[in-house]
C-alpha cells in the first residue's frame, strides 16, 4: 500500500516562500506588512491580490480566491495535491516524507515527467552533436556565419539532429527508451515511427518557463522540405501557453516591464546577444491570448518586431488589438536595413538593433501611417475606407478619453472634420454603405461578405494555422469540396504545400479577387480558429471526407438504380458499381 505524505512534509511545504511561488505568475509589490499583486486568477487592471506577510496565505479580493502555497500551485499547474507537494518540494530542496516507513509510490500518471526528462536529454545530446563532432560542422558555420557567437549557442543549447532518419530512433533505444514511448513523442513520424520529423536540421530547444526543454524545433539546412519543423503539442507543451526563450528573458522583463514580441527563434536569439534580453517569441503560432496572459501581468508595454512582408503586417494588426484588449501599451520596432534582427545584427551591429528598440514607435501612429500610404489621394472613398479599417484599432482602446483622442489624429491624418469621424465610428454600418454607392455609381464591382460554410470554414481553420496543411494534404482530396471557393483555396494550399513556402502572404498573393483576401484577412485578424484549432482541423476534415462519400454513394445508387444489364459487359460493370459502393460503405462505416 502507499504511504501517504507526512504531516512533517506539509508543515515544512507551509513554511515555504509563499511570494516567490506567485510572483513566477503575476508581479507581487510589498505595502506595508502586505503583498499586493494583479490576481493571476482571472484579468483585473488593479492589484486585490494579497498575501499577509507572515501568515503564507493568498486571497483574492476579487474573485475571492484563497488558500496555501499548496493549493495555488495546484490551481496553476492544473496538477494533483500529490503531484503540487512533490514539485514544490524539489523546488524548495525539502525531502518528501512519508508514513507508515518506506514508500510505495501511488500509480500517477508522470507521462509529462518522463517526456521533458526525454527532451531534456535529446538536447543535450543534439547540441554535443553540433558543438563537438565533425558531422555537426556545417550546422555550426552556418549558424556562427549568421552571427551568433558560442556563448549564445551554448546558452540557447542550440543543436544538431543528424541526415540519417533512423539515426535518433536507434540511439534513443540504445538508451532504453522504448519503442512504445518513443512513438508518442512528438519527435518520429506517425506513419513511420523508426523515422524521426527532424533529419539534417538545426536545432533550437524549446524551453518552458523553468528552463526545461519541452518541444524542439528544427531548421532545414539543405534540400527539400518544410523550411522549419515544429513539435505537436504534448501534454506536457501546449505551444499556444508557450513562449520561445521566456526562461531567459523573464527576470529582464519584470525589471523593465515591457517585452519585444518578434517572430522567430533567430529574431529572439538575435536581440539577446545584442543585449536585449527581453525578446520571446510565438512559437509556430500567430500571438496567442494564452502567451499574452504569462506576459500580462509584469508588463505595461509590449514593443512588436515582426516582419515588414504581408504576413507580418497582418501579425503586427492583430498582436495590437489583443494587447490593447488587455490595455497595455504597444509600440512597433521599424526596422530598416535589413529583413530580421539577425541580419541588422550582422551588418550595422548591436547598437544599431538596440537604437530601433528605443526608437519605437507607438502603434497609432505606426497604423495610421501604414492607412496614408495605403490611401495617398485621400479622396472621400479613401476616407471612408481608411476609417474603416481604423475603427476595430479605436474599438480595442479602453478609454473615452483615448479613444476620442485617437479618432481625432485620424481626422488630422486625412484632412477631415472630427465630428464627421466620430459619427461615421458610431454608425459605421452606414458608412460601409456609402463605400458601396460610391462603387455603384463608379461602375465598380460591389465586395459583399462571403458567406462561410463548413467546408470554407475548414479552408480558413487551416490557412490560421499553417502548420496543420499536411493534415489537409494527408487526408483530402479537391474532389472532397463541394464548395468552388473551398477548392480554389484547397488548390492553391496544395501549390504551396508542393512548393514547400507556404505562408498567409503568399496565400494572399495566389487570391486575386479582393473579397477573399478580405475574408481571409478578416478571419485572421478575428481569431476565430485560434482556440482548438488542431481539434476543430481533424474534425471538420472527418466532415468533409464523410460527406464526399456520403455524396459518391448517393451518385452511385442513382447509377445502379437506372442501370440495365443487357450484356456481360454491362454486368461487369454493375459488378464494378456493387463493388465501389461496398467500399464506400466501409470507409463510412470505418
Amino acid at each position: 500500500m502507499a504511504g501517504r505524505i507526512s504531516r512533517q512534509t506539509i508543515d515544512a511545504l507551509a513554511g515555504c516562500d509563499l511570494v516567490s511561488v506567485v510572483n513566477d505568475y503575476t508581479h507581487m509589490e510589498k505595502k506595508g506588512s502586505a503583498w499586493w499583486g494583479c490576481c493571476p486568477f482571472h484579468h483585473e487592471k488593479t492589484a486585490s491580490f494579497h498575501i499577509e506577510e507572515g501568515k503564507n496565505l493568498y486571497y483574492c479580493f476579487g474573485c475571492h480566491a484563497g488558500g496555501d502555497i499548496v493549493k495555488f500551485y495546484m490551481e496553476m499547474e492544473k496538477v494533483s495535491y500529490v503531484d503540487s507537494i512533490v514539485a514544490l518540494a524539489k523546488r524548495f530542496n525539502i525531502e518528501v516524507v512519508y508514513e507508515d516507513g518506506s514508500y510505495v509510490p501511488e500509480q500517477r500518471d508522470n507521462t509529462k515527467e518522463l517526456y521533458i526528462d526525454l527532451y531534456n536529454r535529446t538536447a543535450s545530446m543534439f547540441h554535443y552533436l553540433l558543438t563537438e563532432t565533425p558531422q555537426g560542422k556545417p550546422a555550426l558555420e552556418y549558424i556562427t556565419k549568421r552571427g551568433l557567437t558560442m556563448d549564445t549557442i551554448h546558452k540557447f543549447k542550440l543543436g544538431y539532429s543528424p541526415a540519417d532518419r533512423r539515426w535518433l530512433k536507434n540511439f534513443l533505444v540504445s538508451k532504453n527508451f522504448s519503442n512504445e514511448f518513443l512513438a508518442k513523442s512528438g519527435l518520429f513520424s506517425a506513419k513511420y515511427p523508426d523515422i524521426t520529423i527532424f533529419a539534417g536540421r538545426l536545432m533550437f530547444p524549446i524551453f518552458d518557463k523553468n528552463g526545461e526543454a519541452v518541444a524542439m524545433g528544427g531548421r532545414i539546412l539543405e534540400g527539400e522540405g518544410p523550411k522549419y519543423i515544429n513539435s505537436p503539442e504534448m501534454p506536457h507543451y501546449k505551444k499556444r501557453e508557450t513562449l520561445y526563450a521566456y526562461n531567459f528573458a523573464k527576470k529582464a522583463i519584470r525589471e523593465r516591464k515591457q517585452v519585444i514580441l518578434c517572430e522567430g527563434y533567430m529574431d529572439a536569439i538575435a536581440y539577446h546577444q545584442c543585449g536585449i534580453d527581453y525578446a520571446v517569441a510565438p512559437l509556430g503560432t500567430a500571438f496567442t491570448d494564452g502567451q499574452l496572459k504569462m506576459l500580462a501581468p509584469f508588463v505595461t508595454t509590449v514593443l512588436l518586431s515582426f516582419d515588414s512582408d504581408g504576413a507580418g503586417q497582418a501579425a503586427t494588426y492583430k498582436a495590437i488589438l489583443l494587447c490593447r484588449s488587455l490595455d497595455l501599451s504597444v509600440k512597433i520596432i521599424k526596422l530598416q536595413g535589413g529583413k530580421d534582427p539577425a541580419e541588422i545584427m550582422i551588418n550595422f551591429g548591436a547598437d544599431t538593433l538596440t537604437n530601433y528598440v528605443e526608437n519605437a514607435i507607438l502603434d497609432n501612429d505606426f497604423l495610421l501611417s501604414k492607412l496614408v500610404e495605403k490611401y495617398p489621394k485621400k479622396t472621400p472613398e479613401d476616407k471612408i475606407k481608411a476609417a474603416l479599417e481604423f475603427f476595430p484599432y479605436v474599438d480595442s482602446l479602453s478609454s473615452d478619453i483615448q479613444k476620442d483622442s485617437t479618432l481625432e489624429q485620424f481626422a488630422q491624418a486625412f484632412n477631415t472634420k472630427l465630428e464627421a469621424v466620430k459619427k461615421d465610428f458610431i454608425n459605421r454600418e452606414q458608412a460601409r454603405s456609402r463605400i458601396d454607392s460610391i462603387k455603384k455609381a463608379d461602375g465598380a464591382p460591389v465586395i459583399q461578405d462571403i458567406k462561410l460554410n463548413a467546408e470554407l470554414r475548414t479552408i480558413l481553420a487551416v490557412i490560421s494555422n499553417l502548420e496543420h496543411i499536411n493534415l489537409l494534404h494527408e487526408q483530402l482530396t479537391v474532389n472532397d469540396f463541394e464548395d468552388p471557393l473551398a477548392r480554389k483555396l484547397f488548390i492553391i494550399l496544395e501549390e504551396c504545400y508542393r512548393e514547400q513556402k507556404y505562408s498567409i502572404s503568399g496565400i494572399l498573393n495566389h487570391c486575386a479577387e479582393e473579397e477573399v483576401q478580405r475574408m481571409i484577412t478578416k478571419v485572421i485578424a478575428s481569431r476565430e480558429f485560434e482556440e482548438n484549432n488542431l481539434q476543430y482541423v481533424r474534425e471538420s476534415i472527418h466532415a468533409i471526407k464523410r460527406n464526399s462519400l456520403e455524396r459518391q454513394r448517393d451518385r452511385l445508387m442513382l447509377q445502379i438504380r437506372d442501370f440495365r444489364v443487357v450484356t456481360p459487359d454491362d454486368q461487369n460493370t454493375l459488378t464494378q458499381f456493387l463493388a465501389e459502393k461496398m467500399d464506400i460503405d466501409k470507409k463510412l462505416q470505418e
